[in-house]
């Protein structure tokens, strides 16, 4: 198996298994194995997992007022499948996840609609910053006047065209290089002793739920 594949394997097998139970303490040892894996991107991958916590402290915040015990257990549960998450797919584009669906034998027209959607979301992302980048060195700034307003919209209109054309421009590629439905994609990486380590600890971890219960 690819290291992609066992990835969004193991990420499955722990989410799920702490999806609908209490968070314990052994829930954790997956996770200080991968933070030391993982030890050069800590600061960053923490930095993320504060942004996504806006969103779910506001969740956090309605479940609160009806059940204490069950807030803090949605905080704690999200909050682990979000970094064990983010620690196996921090380095990746989107490809990665592609590349383990191809592995797992998904089905071949999602995974070439799944590799076109993530090209075209970093499609749009470059042209995005192209666009800021113009804008600063032309010494737009924001305010809240109707010009801004105008601006943005103007900015948004732009990158709709531009994604629209570029899906054609793919559409046109796929159709004259004999497109019949599957991608082919580079190879996989391999698996190593560090992916082994981390699938022996979610199997205990998933071991000491089941008898807990």
């Amino acid at each position: 198996m690819s290291k992609e594949g066992f990835n969004l394997i193991i990420a499955l097998l722990y989410s799920v298994s702490i999806a609908f139970s209490e968070v314990e303490i052994y829930v954790f040892i997956p996770l200080i194995f991968l933070a030391f894996v993982h030890k050069a991107y800590l600061l960053a991958i923490f930095k993320r997992l504060l942004l996504l916590n806006v969103f779910i402290i506001f969740l956090v915040l309605f479940v609160l007022f009806q059940d204490h015990q069950e807030a803090w257990q949605l905080f704690l549960r999200t909050n682990a499948i979000l970094l064990f998450n983010l620690f196996l797919f921090y380095q990746s584009k989107g490809y990665d996840i592609v590349r383990g669906c191809y592995a797992l034998k998904m089905n071949k027209k999602f995974v070439a609609l799944f590799y076109v959607t993530i090209s075209l979301i970093e499609y749009l992302f470059c042209e995005l910053k192209n666009v800021k980048q113009t804008m600063k060195m032309r010494g737009f700034s924001a305010t809240t006047s109707m010009f801004t307003y105008q601006t943005y919209g103007n900015v948004f209109a732009l990158l709709f065209i531009k994604v629209i054309r570029k899906a054609q421009h793919i559409q046109e590629s796929m159709i004259t290089r004999g497109f019949h439905g599957e991608i082919y994609l580079l190879q996989a990486q391999k698996l190593v002793m560090l992916d082994y380590a981390l699938a022996l600890l979610v199997a205990m971890m998933i071991l000491l739920k089941g008898l807990a219960i």
